[in-house]
């Protein structure tokens, strides 16, 4: 379900771009500075927004850096540093460590299994340091694959968990901000589940697969998406600041749509 929070590079402004790559590699590198190099490995698009869009709400300080690194040995790239940006990082482990062991569950893929005992220290750490978002998000993945295996066709409800599970990332502190961090960060989950569930209907089918959407018609997929995004578009407003919004609603009005508009042309191609 994660994967879909990009930005639309071609509209940015050069400024903006350069801006959100910086918090890419912020990122990459408050993953690097973990003492298992591998959690570099589980650096994500979708946290990279989640660092950038508290930092906003926020106005966090923050530093910029200018370093050369493994994947960019000839020229420095800059990157910034902050608290928001470590917290991100702690967040981008445990749900990769979460996903590892999901992969393992559906599939019992090996690979998987042992790639998630090697993050098994790390995601102890981050459950010290942050026990009310790891407790949140390990009930709320229970409670997701119990609606799954009991084949639970109303998609709200498995949506309305996915949502419960995202708002609790979007609160970093327990302040005057958290329930409207956590309401948009619920009204972002349940977009963004809905929209995994449109992509992958055709293939969940095929698999026999869970899908709440089964009993839904695709030409209702705009419709329902365009409702969710209402929600988005409401809470967002709801918090109300300035810092970094370009970039911002560039991810929500239009990034989050680049895979979704790329799966409707190909089956009008097909077609």
């Amino acid at each position: 379900m994660f994967g879909y929070i990009l930005a639309n590079m071609e509209q940015l402004s050069p400024e903006d771009r350069y801006r959100y790559q910086s918090y890419y590699c912020g990122l990459c590198r408050a993953l690097g500075n973990r003492r298992n190099p591998l959690c570099r490995m589980t650096l994500s698009y979708d946290i990279t927004f989640l660092a950038l869009f508290l930092s906003a709400v926020y106005d966090a300080p923050e530093s910029l850096h200018s370093q050369k690194c493994r994947v960019h040995p000839l020229k420095k790239q800059e990157y910034l540093k902050s608290e928001i940006l470590d917290y991100a990082a702690n967040m981008n482990i445990y749900l990769a460590y979460y996903n590892m062991l999901d992969d393992w569950n559906d599939d019992k893929n090996l690979l998987s299994l042992g790639e998630a005992r090697l993050f098994e220290k790390e995601c102890k750490k981050v459950e010290q340091n942050f026990p009310r978002q790891c407790r949140v998000i390990r009930e709320k993945l229970d409670e997701l694959s119990r609606i799954e295996k009991a084949n639970v066709l109303i998609p709200d409800i498995p949506a309305n968990c996915f949502g419960d599970l995202m708002g609790e990332l979007f609160v970093p502190f327990e302040d005057s901000l958290d329930e409207r961090l956590r309401a948009f960060g619920k009204a972002l989950g349940k977009y963004i589940y809905i929209l995994d569930a449109c992509m992958d209907l055709k293939k969940d089918l095929k698999k026999q697969s869970y899908n709440p959407l089964v009993i839904c018609q695709k030409k209702e997929f705009d419709d329902i998406l365009h409702m969710l995004m209402s929600d988005v578009v409401s809470s967002y407003q709801a918090l109300n600041f300035q810092k970094d919004r370009a970039i911002i609603e560039n991810i929500l009005f239009s990034g989050v749509l680049i895979k979704y508009e790329l799966y409707k042309k190909r089956g009008v191609k097909k077609k």
